[in-house]
């Protein structure tokens, strides 16, 4: 397994699929709250195609230290730190210019690093996320009362109703959410942020993908707080990652004009 021991974020781990292939840029992908990098693998198993694909576990999620100080790892986990993350992930890789893919919370951090290094990124791929995200008070209840209650539910909310059974059971498969107390961080996080007065600044390209039956995440209308390209993703809900890898991998492909990814 990858790690690295960064002078700041601590003992990161990280996945990779793919070579560098001639003009493509890196593709670096960021989970979402409570996640890990392992809801990437089949969207990177497509990407790795034609370009070298990373997804970062952030502090305190998967296999990762906790970037923090307190004995619950949660101490020091704000979106500014999980940028600085994946800022320093990229520099140790030596990535250059990259494609930032960011899922729900991950959104945010793309976000923010796109904000801070205009240089290094190539394009913004933001799936299921808006500038400022609600966070349903049952989920927060669940990860205060029942840990294992809130991974169900955000099986069974975080899907599309039309999710066949597979689906659901690979989201399971990917392990359980972060620590209780990492996860309740990284949702306070993503209700406190609000990047919507900043998103003119942000210079790339900005893809937006939207689960068409997502149920986490309300439907933002185009000319409210996004600007952008807005693709609504038939069939999925939330969890696009494992929904709709290949919708995913062509918005990837687009951004960055490699050959075309065979599904």
């Amino acid at each position: 397994m990858p790690y690295l021991r960064l002078a700041h974020a601590g003992r990161i781990h990280h996945a990779e699929r793919g070579e560098p292939r001639g003009d493509a840029p890196p593709v670096v992908f960021i989970h979402g709250a409570g996640g890990r990098s392992a809801i990437w693998m089949m969207v990177m198993a497509r990407v790795a195609r034609v370009a070298r694909a990373i997804a970062i576990d952030l502090p305190g999620h998967g296999p990762s230290e906790p970037d923090g100080t307190t004995l619950d790892g949660s101490g020091g986990l704000t979106l500014a730190r999980y940028r600085d993350a994946v800022g320093e992930l990229c520099g140790a890789l030596c990535l250059g210019p990259s494609v930032l893919v960011g899922h729900s919370m991950g959104a945010l951090v793309a976000l923010e690093a796109a904000l801070a290094w205009p240089d290094k990124v190539r394009a913004l791929i933001l799936c299921a996320a808006a500038p400022k995200m609600p966070v349903d008070p049952e989920v927060e209840r669940l990860l205060r009362d029942d840990p294992d209650g809130a991974t169900l539910w955000l099986a069974d909310h975080g899907l599309s109703p039309d999710a066949p059974a597979a689906v659901r059971r690979g989201f399971l498969a990917t392990g359980a959410l972060a620590a209780p107390e990492v996860t309740r961080a990284d949702f306070e996080i993503v209700r406190a942020a609000d990047l919507t007065a900043r998103l003119p600044s942000v210079a790339c390209p900005i893809t937006w993908l939207d689960g068409a039956d997502d149920r986490i995440l309300p439907r933002v209308p185009a000319d409210e707080s996004r600007r952008g390209e807005i693709v609504s993703v038939p069939h999925s809900g939330h969890l696009l990652p494992i929904e709709a890898p290949a919708a995913i991998a062509e918005a990837v492909r687009l951004s960055s004009s490699p050959p075309r990814i065979d599904r």
